[in-house]
């Protein structure tokens, strides 16, 4: 273990599988114990906290719904009592879904607001809320939140805009929080590239990944390794880190997540 995280205890939504799954083992090789959160993995889920504690970790597993209000607090309030306490949020859990306009209705668009923008809102919010009645002062460690972004939101794109749209609201939410609740938490986001295919997805549904710059999507490694920095170090918030071999700066490209 790398100690920087050694004391603190973070809550991973979506962490049983993919992208999550490798943020988890990131934050427990960075000595973090770590609460994983699964919808519908719970298999998945229960396997890698047994892994994570026979390797010594800190490791437990919430399961929960994240479209609710009502579920948002079960899964938090399932978190700390198992863990005890926390100081860390990743917002992972998404869902996403390729919709043009004319394809998305009202309940397109308010199923990814509800996962991919309320749920970490309400979140942070709690997790705020809880810092605030457990902080012992100026040798507590800076709490963290750390959205999961995604590179479309640096330019308009088509195909997706329930998706799109719910994700910018993410971004807008991760700056503001930020100034909002330091000193107490940073706030940062991470937006990755095409870093892995779609689960269960026919090949000829795909989009292309696209170009970039680096000549690499990044790996899901890479973005355990990001969420691990913005969490350890205190004097940054309100900040996105592009994880996508500069794929943003480039023109509109479809890309499998």
């Amino acid at each position: 273990m790398t100690g920087q995280l050694n004391h603190r205890t973070v809550l991973v939504t979506g962490g049983a599988v993919r992208i999550g799954r490798a943020m988890v083992e990131a934050l427990a090789a960075a000595g973090a114990g770590v609460v994983v959160h699964a919808r519908s993995s719970h298999t998945e889920g229960e396997a890698l906290v047994a892994c994570l504690r026979n390797r010594g970790c800190r490791a437990w597993q919430v399961c929960g719904a994240l479209d609710t209000p009502d579920g948002v607090e079960r899964v938090f309030q399932a978190a700390l009592a198992a863990a005890g306490r926390l100081d860390g949020l990743v917002n992972n859990a998404a869902i996403f879904t390729r919709r043009s306009l004319a394809a998305s209705d009202a309940a397109a668009f308010e199923a990814a607001w509800r996962v991919n923008a309320l749920a970490p809102m309400l979140l942070t919010r709690l997790l705020a809320q809880h810092v605030a009645t457990v902080q012992s002062g100026a040798s507590s460690p800076v709490a963290g939140v750390v959205n999961l972004l995604d590179q479309r939101i640096a330019h308009p794109c088509t195909g997706c805009l329930p998706y799109l749209v719910s994700k910018q609201a993410l971004a807008a939410f991760t700056t503001a929080a930020a100034l909002e609740l330091a000193p107490a938490l940073t706030v940062n986001a991470i937006a990755p590239g095409a870093v892995l295919a779609p689960a269960a997805t026919a090949a000829t549904a795909r989009e292309p990944a696209g170009a970039t710059p680096l000549a690499n999507h990044g790996t899901p490694a890479q973005i355990g390794a990001a969420v691990v920095f913005l969490l350890s170090n205190p004097s940054i918030t309100g900040q996105i880190l592009y994880v996508d071999g500069g794929q943003h700066l480039v023109a509109e490209s479809g890309h499998d997540e």
